[in-house]
Formats: structure tokens, sequence, C-alpha cells
């Protein structure tokens, strides 16, 4: 029986590969952290600092929020979060999971601070995400950056919580590339990783194949395949 599950957010839960922050689009950017002019200029930082591309988003994050005249407060990282797009049944299917005795732990290279705010909070027994530096309510850097690798560590830390040797108890759930270091250490460790998709010919799902152990469409209904995959793995009884 399978007893814990992870879950990569966006593109995972949600139908959209990357945030909307409600506080980019206040700041002019459309589409938050997905608009075009944003995703320019965190690129070019990147390539200017030799710094990697999360790096290169949270600082331009930061200094974007700054020059519209925003403070970097935990209030203004979290607006949005209550309207959050989810796939279909995204929360009936984590409520079913936790009323079965599952624990799900989300893990997202997203800010902490945002996903302890959104509406399915309470179905996770834990949040794995970005963190920030403060002085007093104002984040000044970065303290915890939720990078490709640093999943793993984040995967390793919740085998440490549960008592677990090896991944033989765990699920991963992840629709991308930035999934990729997670999935290989899961499935090599005797865990099961799903690669989701909304888009079957998806590109990414190609280059995954070796550490994947089974592909779904992202539709978390009662009745879908992906369900009743999950509900094989953790033994639950498939209702007919």
């Amino acid at each position: 029986m399978k007893k814990i599950i992870i879950y990569d957010f966006d593109g995972t839960l949600t139908p959209f590969s990357m945030p909307k922050f409600e506080i980019l689009e206040k700041c002019g950017f459309e589409d938050g952290s997905a608009n075009p002019e944003f995703l320019k200029m965190a690129t070019e930082r990147s390539r200017s600092k030799n710094i990697n591309m999360y790096e290169a988003l949270y600082e331009v994050y930061f200094e974007a929020i700054k020059k519209s005249g925003f403070k970097l407060t935990d209030d203004n990282f979290a607006l949005g979060s209550n309207n959050v797009t989810y796939n279909n049944g995204v929360p009936e299917f984590l409520k079913m999971l936790s009323e079965n005795g599952v624990n799900n732990y989300l893990l997202s290279s997203g800010i902490r601070a945002f996903l302890r705010k959104i509406s399915i909070v309470d179905y996770f027994k834990d949040i794995y995400a970005t963190t920030f530096n403060y002085d007093g309510s104002e984040a000044t850097s970065v303290d915890f950056l939720m990078s490709d690798k640093n999943k793993v560590v984040a995967v390793q830390e919740i085998q440490a919580e549960n008592g677990l040797s090896d991944c033989s108890n765990i699920i991963y759930i992840g629709d991308g590339l930035t999934d990729y270091h997670a999935m290989e250490y899961v499935k090599k460790n005797g865990g099961t990783t799903i690669f989701v998709y909304t888009d079957p010919n998806n590109k990414d799902a190609l280059s995954m194949q070796e550490v994947v152990t089974t592909y779904a469409s992202a539709d978390f209904g009662e009745n879908s395949e992906l369900t009743k995959k999950v509900k094989e793995e953790c033994k639950i009884p498939i209702l007919k």
C-alpha cells in the first residue's frame, strides 16, 4: 500500500505550468510569471550573472515588486492564492486520499507563503517550497530555493520524517522536466512515478520515459484513469 503521495503544484494540480502571481499582474505583467517580458528579463539575468533560472526569476520578481511601489511581504506574495484554478477533481481527490489514511505532500519551486494560503492547504501534511529571508515583515532575499535538484532533497526529508529507508511507499506526481531528478530518485528507490499531462503530445513526456512509471491525463475526477491508478497503488476500493 502506498501511504505517501508527493505532488508538484503548477502544471500538475493546476492547468498552468507557471504560477499566476497576482502581485506580478498588479505590477503590469499579465499572466504573472508566465508573462513573456518577465521571462525574457529573467533569462537575460540568468545569462548575464551566470546564475540558474530559478535564482534569476526571484531576483526579477523582487525587483518588479519594489519598482512598482509594493512591499515584499507575505500578504503581497500570497495575493491570488484564494482563487487558484485547479485541474478537474483536485480538491475531492486530495480529500478522498486523506480520509483513506494517505499523507499528501506538496513540493514546488513556487513560494511557500503563497502555497500556505491556497484553498486545499489542509489536505497536505506539509509543503516544501521556496522560502525567503526577512527583515521584520519584508523579504530581503531567497532563503531556500526549491530547484530541480533540491526536490530530491525534499523527497529525502519526507522519507526521513516517515522513517522510510526507500521509496516503496511513495508515489510522485509531476508534469515536466523540473520533476526529472525527483522522479528518477523515487523510481530508482522503489517508488511509483506518474507523469500527468493536459496535452497528450507533451514534448516533455517523451524525454521522461526512463523515470516515469506511468502516464495519465491530469484529470483527478472520481472516475478518471489517474484516480483509478492511484487507488490501485494505495489499495483503496474502486467503486463501480
